[in-house]
C-alpha cells in the first residue's frame, strides 16, 4: 500500500518505524476497491476458503493410503539395508538323550543251604517183593514172642519178608513205620502187611531186620489168615480160653486210652500182649502182638 515502507535490504532493517494511524475498518461499502474489483475479491476469498477443506481431505487421503501400502510403516527389512539387524538368540546347547534305556542291573542271589539234608526214601511196592524159598504151612507160622515160626527176629528184612511172600502171597500195604508200632521215637522203621498181619522192620526193607508183628482184623471172628500161638491162641477166641491155655503164665489186663488189654508175661518178660473187648469171661480177643522194639 502507498505509504508503507519498502521490506528488504540493511535499509529495511535500519528503517526507523513510521507511525500508521489505524482507521476503523468501512462498513459495508465503504471500500477502497471499486465496486467491480470489491466483488471480485470476495469470490476469490470464497473460492479459497472452499479448497482449504479440499486440500486437508486430499492430505488424508494420500496418508491413509501411504500406510496402507505399507509406505510409511518405516524400513521394510527386505527392502532397507540399513535397517537394524534381528537379534538372533544363540541356541542353547542340548544333549541328545540316549534312546537306549541301561538295562536294570541284576543281583544274582546263590542258593541258600541249609544244614538239614532231607533223605528222600523210595518204599518198594506190594508187587515189587520177590518170594524167597519154599512156603512156609499155615500151621507153622505161630505168633511167638521171638518171630513169627521158624522166621526169627532179628532176621535180614529182604530175606524174612521173601519168606512170608512164598507163604502168603505179595503183601497189600507197605509204607514207613514209627512210634505206633512200637519203634522208638526217632528210630527209621517200615512196614509190611497182609490183611490181619503187619510185620515191622526196624531200618529200611534193603538192610533192616525183622523186629516184630501185629496180628488183627476187624473182621474177628472170621479171618482170612489162620494164624494162632504155639499154644493154639486165635484172633476171635474168648478170654475165658486166654485164662485157661496160660494158666500157669502171668495175665495182666489194663487199660489204655478206653481200650482193655491183656498182658501175658513169664519170668524172663513179656511174651505176648493185644486188646480184648472185655476182661471179662465173654470177653474176645481182637489181637495178638509181639513186644514192642522200644519197650523190650
Amino acid at each position: 500500500m502507498a505509504g508503507l515502507p519498502a521490506i528488504g535490504g540493511q535499509a529495511a532493517a535500519d528503517a526507523k518505524p513510521v507511525p500508521v494511524s489505524v482507521s476503523p475498518a468501512p462498513e459495508s461499502g465503504d471500500t477502497d476497491l471499486p465496486p467491480d474489483e470489491e466483488e471480485t475479491h470476495t469470490d476469490s476469498s470464497r473460492r479459497f476458503m472452499w479448497l482449504i477443506p479440499a486440500l486437508i481431505a486430499a492430505v488424508a487421503i494420500v496418508v491413509i493410503t501411504l500406510f496402507a501400502f505399507g509406505v510409511l510403516d518405516g524400513p521394510n527389512d527386505e527392502t532397507d539395508e540399513t535397517a537394524a539387524p534381528a537379534t538372533t538368540v544363540p541356541a542353547v546347547p542340548t544333549t541328545a538323550v540316549p534312546t537306549t534305556v541301561p538295562p536294570v542291573p541284576t543281583t544274582t542271589v546263590a542258593p541258600t543251604t541249609t544244614s538239614t539234608t532231607t533223605t528222600t526214601t523210595t518204599i518198594p511196592e506190594p508187587s515189587s517183593f520177590p518170594a524167597v524159598g519154599e512156603a512156609i504151612p499155615m500151621a507153622s507160622l505161630t505168633l511167638k514172642a521171638s518171630g513169627i515160626g521158624p522166621i526169627a527176629f532179628d532176621a535180614a528184612a529182604p530175606d524174612a519178608i521173601g519168606r512170608l511172600v512164598a507163604s502168603l502171597g505179595h503183601p497189600e500195604e507197605t509204607g514207613a513205620a514209627g512210634e505206633d508200632l512200637g519203634l522208638c521215637a526217632g528210630d527209621d522203621g517200615r512196614f509190611v502187611r497182609w490183611v490181619g498181619l503187619t510185620v515191622v522192620v526196624s531200618g529200611t526193607f534193603a538192610d533192616g531186620t525183622i523186629a516184630g508183628y501185629r496180628y488183627e482184623d476187624e473182621t474177628v471172628p472170621t479171618m482170612h489168615l489162620d494164624l494162632a500161638t504155639p499154644s493154639g491162641l486165635r484172633v476171635g477166641d474168648p478170654v475165658s480160653m486166654l485164662n485157661r491155655l496160660y494158666a500157669s503164665y502171668q495175665i495182666d489186663y489194663v487199660s489204655s486210652e478206653g481200650t482193655d488189654l491183656f498182658r501175658l508175661s513169664d519170668a524172663d518178660g513179656l511174651l505176648l500182649w493185644g486188646p480184648v473187648s472185655s476182661i471179662e469171661d465173654s470177653g474176645r480177643v481182637e489181637g495178638i502182638y509181639a513186644p514192642d522194639v522200644c519197650s523190650s
